[in-house]
């Protein structure tokens, strides 16, 4: 499967989801580990040659638990788009933070803390984002001729 694939399925696989978890352009260093996906949720995760296999792990579902998280603040955010992050403990090695909008979550497992790594930390939050599924819903149709189906789109059968 290619890279480009997996953001396809993951709007197939959780219809809901008005965001689709991407990335943008990695810098050196970084690369695309694989990916797993089934009917309700789809994840991906990727390597850095500074933090090992899975540094960064992305799963997106309809929803996700949000206890024990505080509510941190997205300085440019797409609408709706709202950040949980974990609550720290004394034993924490990473940092786990949960995006929540219409009809999705999407929670990123960092195998590191923003406090030991800020640099790796600042990397990925700046290649980490968001697409609208409108945008895959629009592609599917004019490229293929076919419909996706969920939000921004007819409902899914069943």
């Amino acid at each position: 499967m290619n890279r480009q694939s997996i953001f396809l399925l993951e709007a197939q696989a959780v219809p809901s989801a008005t965001l689709i978890p991407c990335v943008g352009q990695m810098p050196p260093g970084w690369s695309y580990g694989g990916s797993e996906v089934g009917s309700g949720f789809a994840r991906f995760w990727l390597n850095s040659d500074r933090v090992g296999t899975h540094a960064v792990e992305a799963t997106l579902t309809r929803s996700c638990d949000l206890s024990d998280t505080t509510e941190g603040y997205l300085a440019h955010a797409p609408t709706g788009l709202r950040l949980f992050e974990e609550l720290a403990g004394s034993d924490q090695r990473g940092t786990v933070r949960h995006y929540v909008f219409d009809g999705g979550c999407v929670t990123y497992t960092f195998a590191f803390t923003q406090r030991s790594m800020p640099t790796i930390f600042e990397e990925a939050d700046r290649f980490l984002g968001f697409t609208p599924r409108s945008i895959y819903v629009d592609g599917v149709r004019e490229e293929e001729g076919l419909t996706l189906c969920g939000a921004g789109a007819p409902p899914c059968p069943g």
